[in-house]
């Protein structure tokens, strides 16, 4: 019994390390977030809310003309992030996917190869691809 815990234990250890380690690689590489920048005339606020709404992102945080919306918490996969703002006639938009390695966090852009958070990065390109379109814009690849 005592070895099946201590088992356990070393394994719960490697994978916080492991976690960290991906954090760390995260936070010190190159592509930590995708950047876009458009003029619009449509209303991107309400467009950006109804595809959040429809992919279970939410508003986490709204201040002024800047907005965070958030999808998942970390607990199953890795949190998916996107920032929009706007600055007099030129929106921006901010995506990127967190590994909180609980000691060390590191963010990752959508676009781009690389084993870092694959699933979640996929997910969250595809969502965004999607308002990206209808907002007439370049998809992320």
């Amino acid at each position: 019994m005592a070895s099946i815990i201590g088992m356990a234990i070393f394994g719960a250890f490697c994978g916080l390390v492991l976690l960290n380690v991906m954090a760390l690689i995260a936070k010190n590489g190159k592509n930590q977030f995708d950047y876009v920048e458009f003029a619009s005339d449509k209303d991107v606020y309400a467009m950006v809310d109804a595809w959040a709404a429809s992919n279970g992102y939410v508003l986490k945080r709204s201040e002024g003309d800047a907005r965070k919306y958030q999808k998942g918490s970390g607990f199953l996969t890795a949190p998916m992030f996107l920032e929009l703002n706007r600055v007099g006639a030129t929106y921006s938009i901010k995506s990127y996917v967190r590994i909180n390695g609980f000691v060390l966090h590191g963010d990752v852009g959508l676009a781009g190869d690389g084993f870092l958070v694959k699933l979640p990065r996929s997910i969250a390109k595809k969502a965004q691809n999607q308002l990206f379109q209808s907002l007439e814009l370049q998809p992320l690849q």
